[in-house]
């Protein structure tokens, strides 16, 4: 089972918005993350399923050329295998 590492920054599903990993809840058959967000100018955190949740995209520098995005492979640990 691989579980997202908290400072991970996501994007949900619907609505497109734009949070970090706070936390990590996992119970007998499920894993919720409690993710941390702005809206209006105010904290909110909520606890959002995996697939209601992204892993954010890193962003591309603007300019000429194709450049290499490096994708940070490191958002997720392997809690084990079975």
């Amino acid at each position: 089972m691989k579980i997202l590492k908290a400072g991970t920054k996501i994007t949900t599903v619907i609505g497109g918005i734009e949070a970090f990993i706070v936390g990590v809840c996992i119970t007998m058959e499920t894993v919720e993350y409690r993710v941390r967000y702005f809206h209006n100018g105010e904290e909110k955190t909520t606890w959002l399923y995996r697939y209601e949740i992204e892993v954010a995209k890193p962003k591309q520098q603007a300019g000429f050329g194709a450049k290499q995005v490096n994708q940070n492979n490191d958002s997720e640990i392997l809690l084990m295998q079975g």
